[in-house]
């Protein structure tokens, strides 16, 4: 299963990087990034900034094509844009499913579980004749 990371850009204070994110944000510029077998996609919006529903929708027409070429069918958002509800709407209505927290916690919940007792240095074979994993 591929999972897509969604974020903001990140504010630099840097003249020239200034001037190369005001091009990115003019053009609606996505930058696709692979980090350890992860795609993180970086939007260019920006948390201190007000945002119009027209250049979220814009974008969000740029993120759909990023992700179904990547063929990417989840998607995470980052809290800034869990609270974008149109960047929401535009995902869910062309099929891609965004994961929140408590989907992952599910999923993940014996791994946890496991990295603890490895951690606490108890043995599968006492792990599962206490019944704590069934």
């Amino acid at each position: 299963m591929k999972i897509g990371y969604i974020r903001e850009t990140e504010d630099t204070c840097d003249f020239v990087k200034n001037v190369i994110l005001y091009f990115k944000r003019l053009f609606n510029i996505i930058k696709v990034e692979e980090k350890d077998g992860k795609r993180i996609y970086y939007l260019p919006l920006y948390k201190n900034t007000k945002i119009s529903n027209y250049r979220v929708k814009k974008i969000a027409q740029k993120l759909v094509s990023k992700i179904k070429l990547d063929n990417t069918k989840n998607v995470v958002l980052s809290n800034y844009l869990e609270t974008l509800n149109n960047l929401k709407i535009i995902l869910y209505s062309k099929n891609i499913n965004i994961l929140n927290g408590r989907y992952l916690f599910k999923c993940l919940t014996l791994n946890v579980i496991d990295y603890i007792f490895k951690r606490k240095n108890v043995k599968t074979e006492l792990r599962r004749s206490n019944n704590f994993i069934k």
